[in-house]
């Protein structure tokens, strides 16, 4: 009876502020991977778009998708490696020796975050293919972004996987045109003479 009442009298343990902290850390991870998962099918889709503009010779709006692409790439990252620094630190026991590397984690997290929301919009990702005076405007826009954001090795990159893909579709193209089945006119079952005989006996 008495270990009962000392039972419901037990005050439930208290929140430390280390505990606060690591659900922070946590939640932040979650995010993250949530966001990476979303941000790769929207990567995937501007891969189909730069496939399609090759394919209909706009060389302008293959290369906005794939720089727009390498971009996020390299963002995610970015993310992978700021998830594995929100890992460590979860792990860490010496809180007090770390305390500012959570702040500075937290820190870094919200920012890659921030990015991660502009990219994540499935109208933007198409906006690329539209015609449209808003479209082209903002498609010269986000070209001139992206210039200020890649640096000059990623843009490469960029180059070089265009020049891959337009080989790939040339590529696939002759496959298409060399399985297309040549179609000749029948054989003629007489030979020339016997033509030429019954010409004469009209």
């Amino acid at each position: 009876m008495g270990n009962t009442q000392s039972t419901a009298a037990a005050k439930p343990p208290k929140i430390t502020e280390q505990d606060k902290a690591i659900l922070q850390l946590k939640l932040q991870r979650d995010k993250l991977h949530k966001s990476t998962i979303k941000i790769e099918s929207i990567i995937n889709r501007e891969k189909e778009i730069a496939k399609k503009c090759i394919i209909n010779n706009d060389k302008r709006k293959a290369m906005l998708a794939l720089k727009k692409k390498k971009y996020q790439l390299n963002l995610l990252e970015t993310i992978e490696k700021q998830s594995n620094i929100l890992e460590e630190l979860i792990n860490t026991i010496e809180f007090k020796l770390i305390e500012k590397d959570v702040l500075y984690g937290l820190e870094q997290g919200n920012h890659v975050l921030k990015q991660l929301n502009n990219e994540m919009s499935i109208d933007k990702v198409e906006k690329i293919m539209d015609d449209s005076e808003e479209g082209i405007r903002y498609q010269e826009e986000l070209s001139e972004r992206l210039g200020e954001l890649m640096p000059k090795s990623l843009e490469d990159e960029v180059d070089l996987e265009f020049e891959e893909m337009e080989r790939e579709e040339l590529q696939r193209q002759k496959n298409v045109i060399d399985q297309v089945p040549i179609v000749l006119p029948d054989a003629p079952t007489t030979s020339i003479k016997e033509d030429d005989d019954k010409v004469e006996q009209e």
